[in-house]
């Protein structure tokens, strides 16, 4: 999902999200963070772990061009890569290699 500030607005004024709004606004949280910070985001390293309903971890090292999250939703645990733009599902990257 491309990072959108319109959208990070909306999904926080939402009540009631589903989990996977819940996912998605905590994701696009995360990274409009990082453009608040007007951090680069190449050059910067993150480990942050957020816990509570949704247990998620943040982790990329200087100099990568992309991070890796893992979130645990009902107990499942998912995998998603970000930068500054934006992030995808693991899993759906994966599929392309498939194809």
């Amino acid at each position: 999902m491309k990072y959108s500030e319109v959208e990070v607005k909306r999904l926080l004024k939402s009540k009631n999200l589903s989990l996977e709004d819940q996912v998605k606004v905590n994701i696009l949280n995360f990274i409009r963070t990082i453009h608040l910070n007007e951090q680069d985001f190449i050059e910067s390293s993150y480990g942050s772990k957020f816990f509570g309903e949704l247990p998620m971890t943040f982790q990329k090292k200087s100099g990568q061009v992309i991070g890796i999250i893992t979130a645990t939703v009902n107990g499942e645990v998912r995998k998603y890569v970000f930068n500054d733009k934006g992030y995808e599902e693991l899993g759906d990257l994966l599929k392309l290699v498939e194809e």
